[in-house]
């Protein structure tokens, strides 16, 4: 099984990437993460036409898989719930992509098109916590659906 987590953005802070790593080494075979960094449009008369071109750049990633854009208007879960919705995917899907947008969000389109939304939080979050808040989320539901103590109720 993997899990590819695609985000729109610059480089992120080495403490991001260190927390990144952490997370992701937690996360045991049979399921692999796989990051990709889309770089932000820099060149774009407005914010749709920018949102537009990197909807364009995501799409050659979400191809033959299951597709879950995070967005501030989605359905919002608890740890157990969201486990439960990821053992789901895990056991009908080969491949799930989380696809997170740029400063200004993901294009209409995509969300549009994406097999799920997700929100993480009514609240505005910068861009590099939603990367951390994200795979720890993904770890915390595999520990579930594997009974390890990281979760507790």
């Amino acid at each position: 099984m993997k899990i590819r987590i695609i985000s729109i953005g610059n480089k992120a802070p080495k403490w991001v990437e260190e927390s990144l790593s952490s997370y992701a080494s937690r996360i045991q075979h049979p399921v692999s993460l796989e990051w990709v960094e889309i770089k932000s449009e820099v060149k774009f008369d407005s914010v749709p036409q920018k949102k537009k071109q990197e909807a364009q750049r995501l799409r050659t990633h979400l191809s033959n898989t299951y597709v879950v854009a995070l967005d501030e208007n989605g359905p919002q879960y608890s740890s157990v719930d969201f486990s439960e919705k990821l053992s789901s995917w895990i056991d009908n899907f080969p491949s799930i992509t989380f696809v997170i947008g740029g400063a200004d969000g993901l294009d209409p389109s995509v969300i549009n098109e994406s097999s799920a939304i997700l929100s993480l939080s009514q609240m505005t979050l910068p861009h590099h916590l939603v990367k951390i808040f994200l795979v720890e989320q993904i770890y915390r539901s595999l520990s579930i659906l594997n009974n390890h103590p990281y979760h507790r109720e």
